[in-house]
């Protein structure tokens, strides 16, 4: 986990070197400092991690703008290949980023790591992975995982701008929206009901399969993940 806390050195000491400037009228952290403790705990021969620091620029708002809810969550991260546990963070799905919470003495260091970088991660016990369909790369909340059948959610948020006065914006964020998409035999489809997603399987099985969802009272787009696990337990043991 060390190598999180070492960044990129060209962007951070251009960042630390106008906030050392400033510093008189900014407190809240001394970056030349910080810079001094990661390269004296860390070293240089750890890997680079790129990144920028964060800044809320969603300051007047109804709603925000991230997953589940606006609070950190302990998860896990796998960047550049490496697998880093217990790391506080939050999953912006209106920008698409994650956002890193590392504590510095008594102060939070808000890092957003590149996207490039990035293959996996884990919000308490929803696990991320990023997959590219169509030249698009994304990170999809993974439900069901297993060779034959792969069921993923796309989640986002949209919102709405409006001007309180001259000089400030307001905004308003939607509650959290997704796709949702089955893989099945290596080929992606959405679905949007209990028809669309009965369409996706093979007709020898259909019969069953809509039995089930009647039995358990399943909602294809809106039961919870749990239960949503368990009727794709069932549709990968009648194919």
């Amino acid at each position: 986990m060390k190598s999180l806390f070492v960044l990129s050195l060209t962007v951070l000491f251009f960042h630390c070197s106008v906030c050392a400037q400033e510093q008189s009228h900014d407190t809240s952290i001394d970056y030349n400092e910080l810079i001094r403790s990661v390269i004296s705990e860390y070293g240089l021969d750890q890997v680079l991690v790129n990144g920028i620091f964060y800044e809320d620029k969603y300051l007047i708002k109804t709603g925000h703008q991230f997953y589940m809810e606006d609070q950190l969550y302990k998860g896990t991260l796998v960047y550049r290949g490496k697998e880093y546990q217990g790391i506080e963070m939050k999953y912006d799905i209106f920008d698409q980023q994650l956002i890193l919470y590392i504590k510095h003495n008594n102060s939070l260091v808000r890092i957003v790591p590149l996207n490039d970088f990035i293959s996996a991660f884990s919000l308490g016990n929803k696990f991320f992975s990023k997959y590219n369909f169509q030249g698009e790369p994304g990170f999809y909340q993974v439900v069901c995982d297993t060779e034959k059948l792969k069921c993923l959610y796309y989640w986002f948020k949209q919102k709405n701008d409006s001007n309180t006065n001259s000089k400030s914006i307001s905004y308003e964020f939607t509650d959290s929206k997704k796709k949702n998409y089955l893989v099945l035999n290596g080929s992606i489809i959405t679905y949007r009901n209990k028809r669309s997603f009965l369409e996706i399987f093979p007709l020898e099985i259909k019969a069953l399969v809509r039995q089930y969802i009647v039995d358990n009272h399943i909602k294809v787009t809106k039961s919870s993940d749990e239960e949503i696990s368990g009727l794709l337990a069932h549709c990968n043991s009648l194919l």
